[in-house]
């Protein structure tokens, strides 16, 4: 049995929430599932994504293959990475090292996207100064032989 970790729309029109579960692959969109492992809304900012981080890596390990919405979704929450280096064989030592360094990238990502300098606000309001040139008439003088002809 094929195994697939997808999305399944819940919500109304035009408001779509969205649970993460584990399904057969033959199965339909909205179909019976085997396990909810989280859940995703896109409408909050920034969108709520939760999951079941040990659901989730118990179900990869058994072979289940995620959507490519759910797997971005996994990168975001730093659970493909852990995948990653489980299915590679580094040693917990190593693992937890680079799970450290993702989290301090993803504060320093965080600070940065909510970081908006006053200054920068205030030059991009200000219009440049611009210099007053005068266009020079670029025609030619008419003479008094071109007005009589």
């Amino acid at each position: 049995m094929a195994v697939k970790i997808r999305l399944q729309r819940l919500g109304r029109k035009k408001k779509p929430f969205f649970r993460i579960i584990v399904i057969d692959s033959r199965k339909r969109r909205d179909g019976r599932y085997l396990e909810k492992i989280g859940y995703y809304d896109p409408l909050t900012k920034p969108a709520t994504v939760k999951i079941d981080k040990e659901k989730v890596l118990a179900w990869l390990e058994k072979g289940a293959i995620p959507s490519d919405t759910v797997f971005n979704l996994l990168q975001k929450e730093g659970i493909a990475l852990e995948w990653h280096l489980i299915r590679n064989k580094v040693g917990e030592k190593s693992r937890n090292i680079e799970l450290q360094k993702w989290e301090l990238a993803k504060k320093e990502r965080e600070t940065k996207s909510t970081e908006t300098p006053v200054e920068e606000k205030i030059e991009k309001t200000e219009e440049p100064k611009k210099e007053d040139k005068t266009v020079e008439n670029t025609k030619p003088a008419e003479t008094e032989e071109s007005k009589s002809k």
